[in-house]
């Protein structure tokens, strides 16, 4: 049975969580215009959401455009943010073939309202995100309501589950590393419900 969710406590020490803090704080979004699909999802968050192409493939390029409130950055990121990657990719043995960073700071009140990630036909838009500044929360992924804390790190289908949060007490930034996976490196096929629920909203949405 495919398990909804992983959660790796205490993923990054205090010192790695202040660096990622620093650089967040020093991102500001390019111009461009924001995806029509994302318009009140974007709202909703009160701050930035920045995406960074990391591995600028086709499957990225696509994902990346499509899921992105301003305009992709392509240049590159800290060292600290390839060694998570690295640390990530060792920890749950996925493939680092395409890779997609993006980079979220919340105000007080900012919510995700309930939705599906982007996904492409044979793939599954995997997220593994990291709490890097943030109150205890709780992520809905389906049924499940997951208590994260900071420097936790909690990864899940993201094109499969729906998933959101409620709104925020306190400024929120957090890293959702996305990790396009071959059906099969996570247990599932094409007949799975889930995926044909996938394909489905993909053909309707994308």
């Amino acid at each position: 049975m495919v398990q909804d969710y992983k959660i790796l406590k205490g993923f990054v020490s205090q010192s790695e969580a202040d660096e990622i803090k620093g650089w967040v704080d020093g991102l500001s979004p390019d111009t461009g215009s924001p995806n029509h699909h994302l318009s009140e999802l974007s709202k909703v968050i009160k701050g930035k959401s920045i995406i960074f192409d990391i591995a600028d493939t086709s499957y990225t390029n696509y994902i990346t455009k499509f899921q992105s409130i301003s305009a992709v950055k392509n240049e590159p990121v800290p060292v600290i943010i390839i060694k998570l990657i690295d640390r990530i990719a060792e920890t749950l043995n996925i493939s680092k073939d395409h890779i997609f960073l993006q980079a979220v700071d919340m105000n007080i009140g900012g919510k995700i309202d309930p939705h599906y990630d982007a996904s492409i036909e044979g793939y599954i838009n995997y997220k593994c995100n990291l709490s890097v500044h943030s109150e205890d929360y709780i992520i809905h992924i389906d049924k499940n309501n997951v208590l994260i804390q900071e420097t936790d790190l909690y990864c899940f289908e993201a094109s499969l589950y729906k998933h959101w949060t409620d709104p925020f007490k306190s400024r929120r930034i957090f890293l959702s590393f996305g990790f396009i996976l071959k059906y099969e490196e996570l247990g599932r096929t094409n007949n799975d419900p889930r995926v044909r629920l996938s394909q489905r909203i993909k053909r309707y949405f994308q």
